[in-house]
C-alpha cells in the first residue's frame, strides 16, 4: 500500500514538474536571424523589403492581400476595413471601417488617420518611395495627384477613394500601412525622414515595439489591444543582427535562433539532416540575368541623353540571341542551385498562372547554331586569333559582378567559359556594390550579372519603358514602342482575357528580342526550428502569418 502511495505521489510530482518546464505559447520567444538592421520604423521610408515585412506586423491597413492559388492573382480582403464597395464604374471605392480599432496608445485609428496617412505618401514634399501608389487619384489643374479631393472622410468610419480610372491594381495602391495622425501631423514634412517617433510607433497590428538596439536585436511583444484580428500569439518576436550567413546557421543547429531566411541552396542541403530543422521552398519572384546594354553607352553619355544608338556588341538582336544559346543555363541551374528554380524565359514569374506564357520554348544551350547567328551578324574570327571580329572590332567586353556576390561570380566564371567556346572573349569585373548599381542606372556598364525581385502587381514600365530617364530601372536601355504600349495599359485592364493577351504577347517580344539573357528564377530556402509551428511563409513575404506563429517543444 505504502509503495503505491509512494509511486503515485511521484508520478503527480513529475507530472508537475513537467509542466512546470513548459511554457505556453504566449510566453514564449521566437528569433529570426537578419543579415541587416532596419532601417525605419516610419512606413513613409521603408526601403528594404524586411523592413517592410516588420513595419507591416505593426501598423494597420485597410485591407489584407493574399494569393489566389489558381491564378497566382492577389486577392483582398477586409482588415481595417470591415468591409468595402465599388461605385461609380469601379472607379472609387467606399471603404467602412471597423469602430472597435485601436492605436497602441488606446487613440481610436479613424477614416481621418486613412486620410492623413495618403496625404503624406502623395506629398512630394515628403518623398516618400511610396509616392507612385497615390498617382492613379483625382489630379489637379498642374497634374498632379489631388489627394485631398480624391479621398473624402465622410464620417469617423467611413472613408472613399476616388480614381480617376477603373483598375484592378487600385486595391494594391491603397494596402499601404495607415499611420496614427495624432503623432505624426504636428511634424512638417522636412522633417519626417528622421523624427525620433520613427523610433518609438504607435501601431495597431498585431505586434508593437517592445525595443530596439540598433544593429543587435529588434524586439516586439503581442499588441494587447489589436483587433485586426489578434494580438499575436508568442510572447516575443525577436529580429536578432547576424551579417554573417554562416553564423546563423550555426545559431541555428545550436537553436540559438529559430528561423534563418535566404539559405544559398548549397547551406540547405547541409541542413537536410538536422532533425531540429525543416527547409521551407517557396517559388522563386527572383529572376537573374546577364544584362547587355542594349544602347552605345559612350554617345549616350557624350549627348546626355540625346543620342541613342545601337551598342557595337550588342545592339542587334539576333546577336542577343547567340548569347543566350550560348550559355548553358540548365547546366548552371543545376550547378549553383541545386534545381532549385526553373530556367526563366522573361520577366513574368510562373506562378503568375494568367499572365505567363508557357508556350514559349526556353532556348536550348546551342553553341553552334550560336555561331551561325553571330556569323549571319558579321562576326568572324578573320585574323584567326581566337576571338571573333568584325569591322576591325574584336567581339571582347568586361562584365561586372559587384563585391561581395560570390554567387554572381561564380556564375560569371561559369559563363565567361561557356563563351569562351564560341570565341568570345569575356572579362571579368568588380565594381563596389553602390557604385555597380549607380553605374548600372547610368548606363555604364557593357555587361554585368544581377537579379530583380518582381513585384506581386504586375507593373513593368519601371523596368522595360522606352523613356530611359523614366523608366530608371530599364538598366538594359531597351526600346520597343509595342511593349511600351503593352506595360503603360495592360495592368490597367478589368478584363482578364484581355490583359492576358497582352502579357503574354510582352513575353513573346522579349523572347524573340533578347534585351538580356534571362537565366532563372531562384526559389526562396528558409530554414526553421522544428518547434515553429503555422508559418504560413509564402511569396508575399516571410513573415505574413507571424502573428499566428506558436511554439511546440514536442
Amino acid at each position: 500500500m505504502s509503495r503505491n502511495i509512494l509511486f503515485i505521489s511521484t508520478l503527480v510530482l513529475l507530472i508537475l514538474c513537467g509542466c512546470s518546464q513548459k511554457k505556453n505559447s504566449s510566453q514564449q520567444t521566437i528569433i529570426v536571424a537578419l543579415s541587416g538592421d532596419i532601417d525605419t520604423f516610419n512606413p513613409l521610408y521603408t526601403t528594404d523589403a524586411t523592413t517592410q515585412e516588420i513595419v507591416e506586423l505593426l501598423y494597420p491597413s485597410l485591407v489584407r492581400p493574399s494569393i489566389d492559388t489558381a491564378s497566382g492573382a492577389l486577392v483582398f480582403t477586409p482588415s481595417l476595413a470591415r468591409s468595402f464597395v465599388y461605385q461609380n464604374g469601379e472607379k472609387d471605392v467606399l471603404f467602412h471601417l471597423r469602430s472597435d480599432a485601436r492605436w497602441s496608445d488606446s487613440a481610436a485609428v479613424t477614416a481621418r488617420d486613412v486620410k492623413f496617412s495618403f496625404l503624406r505618401y502623395g506629398d512630394p514634399a515628403v518623398g516618400s518611395i511610396h509616392q507612385e501608389q497615390t498617382a492613379g487619384m483625382l489630379v489637379a489643374a498642374n497634374g498632379a495627384p489631388d489627394i485631398d479631393r480624391s479621398i473624402v472622410v465622410i464620417n469617423d468610419s467611413t472613408v472613399l477613394f476616388k480614381f480617376r480610372e477603373a483598375s484592378p491594381s487600385r486595391m494594391f495602391d491603397i494596402a499601404l500601412p495607415i499611420m496614427p495622425a495624432h503623432i505624426y501631423e504636428q511634424i512638417p514634412a522636412s522633417e519626417l525622414r528622421t523624427h525620433p517617433a520613427n523610433k518609438t510607433p504607435i501601431g495597431a497590428g498585431p505586434f508593437i515595439l517592445a525595443s530596439w538596439k540598433p544593429m543587435q536585436e529588434i524586439v516586439l511583444h503581442p499588441n494587447p489591444l489589436c483587433v485586426l484580428p489578434a494580438p499575436a500569439k508568442i510572447g516575443s518576436l525577436v529580429f536578432r543582427i547576424i551579417p554573417d550567413l554562416q553564423t546563423q546557421l550555426i545559431q541555428l543547429r545550436n537553436k540559438e535562433v529559430d528561423m534563418v531566411m535566404d539559405l544559398e541552396a548549397s547551406d540547405a542541403a547541409a541542413l537536410q539532416n538536422e532533425s531540429s530543422v525543416r527547409i521551407l521552398s517557396i517559388e522563386g519572384r527572383r529572376y537573374h540575368f546577364i544584362g547587355w546594354n542594349n544602347i552605345d553607352q559612350q554617345a549616350y553619355a557624350r549627348s546626355k541623353g540625346k543620342v541613342i544608338a545601337p551598342h557595337p556588341l550588342f545592339g542587334s538582336a539576333r546577336t542577343r540571341q547567340a548569347l543566350t544559346l550560348a550559355v548553358n543555363r540548365p547546366a548552371l541551374l543545376s550547378a549553383l542551385l541545386s534545381n532549385h528554380g526553373t530556367i526563366a524565359n522573361g520577366p513574368i514569374a510562373p506562378f503568375f498562372k494568367n499572365a505567363f506564357d508557357r508556350s514559349i520554348a526556353p532556348y536550348p544551350f546551342d553553341p553552334k547554331k550560336a555561331t551561325e547567328l553571330l556569323a549571319q551578324d558579321g562576326w568572324k574570327d578573320t585574323d584567326g586569333d581566337g576571338i571573333l571580329d568584325k569591322d576591325g572590332k574584336k567581339f571582347s567586353f568586361e562584365l561586372y559582378t559587384p563585391t561581395g556576390s560570390k554567387f554572381w561570380a561564380e556564375l560569371a566564371t561559369i559563363v565567361q567559359k561557356q563563351l569562351r567556346d564560341v570565341k568570345i572573349e569575356m572579362k571579368l569585373a568588380k565594381a563596389e556594390r553602390s557604385v555597380y548599381w549607380q553605374s548600372l542606372l547610368e548606363k555604364k556598364f557593357d555587361a554585368w550579372i544581377a537579379g530583380f525581385e518582381v513585384p506581386m502587381e504586375l507593373r513593368m514600365e519601371g523596368f522595360w519603358g522606352s523613356d530611359l530617364k523614366k523608366s530608371p530601372f530599364n538598366i538594359f536601355s531597351y526600346r520597343n514602342a509595342r511593349v511600351d504600349s503593352i506595360v503603360n495599359t495592360a495592368y490597367l485592364m478589368t478584363n482578364q482575357s484581355d490583359a492576358t493577351r497582352s502579357w503574354k504577347e510582352f513575353q513573346q517580344i522579349l523572347h524573340a528580342e533578347q534585351p538580356c539573357t534571362f537565366l532563372f528564377w531562384e526559389d526562396r530556402l528558409i530554414a526553421v526550428n522544428q518547434r515553429i509551428r503555422n508559418t504560413d511563409i509564402n511569396r508575399l513575404h516571410t513573415l505574413y502569418s507571424a502573428s499566428q506563429w506558436t511554439v511546440s517543444e514536442n
